[in-house]
């Protein structure tokens, strides 16, 4: 879908939505299945593995999956099961499909091992920086301090040789420009649009929304009713999915293992 290509008809927007929901809810089983996504044991992620332990590759990457599918899932809930279609959460879900499978993809996808532990160490300083601003306020007893925890990290990296900064953290913005610069995917633009939706943003609202103008008792000023339809809701959705198929396809490869496919 190039943007939002208003020239889909609803029963192509309807099919694609029945076409995704099933595979949706497949996936969705898959994560919860302990006996999925293996790691063979001399596969190049188990090195991986192995190498930024006690930050596993597998494990960061599975852990973003997981919250990228579970907003999925809630996308399709919400817009296919529920039968109500709000205007800004269905955006603010896919968004965080988004971001959560980009980051994964960010991981896994470097060609070189110390790059990948670069990122996977990055991606925990990230946790680390972030759980501070959350729980530091709260005055927990007995936690462990950011600084310890930072130079741990540190010491994964210094044992690889790895001279990258780790421990500033990342940015989504990172994670995504990289997806859409190597797995083939246009990502950028529907990430950018949910992020506007989820933050109330005028030039998303307006420029995607079905707006109805209303009089006031202003001269030049109106009410608008805004409203979302199934076509513009279903494509950050679909690009989500896209690029779920396309990370379970690079760490198929990495983990030595044939998966199942979605379709």
């Amino acid at each position: 879908m190039d943007e939002i290509d208003r020239r889909v008809t609803e029963e192509d927007v309807e099919a694609k939505w029945a076409e995704i929901s099933p595979l949706i809810e497949r996936v969705t089983v898959r994560m919860g299945t302990p006996s999925e996504f293996p790691v063979g044991s001399t596969s190049s992620l188990a090195g991986d593995d192995a190498a930024s332990a006690p930050y596993q590759v597998s494990h960061c990457v599975r852990m973003c999956m997981t919250a990228g599918v579970d907003h999925l899932h809630a996308v399709k809930k919400l817009v296919v099961d529920s039968g109500f279609l709000h205007v800004a959460a269905p955006f603010s879900l896919s968004r965080g499909a988004l971001e959560s499978f980009a980051a994964a993809f960010w991981i896994l996808d470097p060609p070189t091992r110390d790059v990948r532990v670069e990122c996977v160490l990055r991606w925990n300083a990230k946790n680390f920086r972030d759980g501070e601003r959350a729980y530091g306020r709260l005055g927990v007893p007995g936690r462990r301090s950011l600084e310890s925890k930072l130079a741990k990290l540190q010491r994964v990296a210094d044992a690889r040789g790895i001279t990258e900064k780790v421990t500033g953290g990342f940015t989504s913005t990172e994670a995504l420009v990289h997806t859409e610069e190597n797995s083939g995917l246009r990502v950028m633009f529907p990430w950018q649009l949910c992020s506007g939706f989820a933050h109330g943003r005028p030039w998303a609202y307006l420029g995607v929304s079905d707006i109805e103008r209303y009089g006031t008792a202003d001269r030049g000023v109106h009410d608008l009713q805004l409203t979302s339809n199934r076509s513009t809701v279903l494509y950050p959705a679909l690009e989500a999915l896209h690029l779920l198929q396309v990370l379970l396809r690079v760490y198929e490869r990495r983990a030595n293992f044939a998966l199942d496919r979605l379709s």
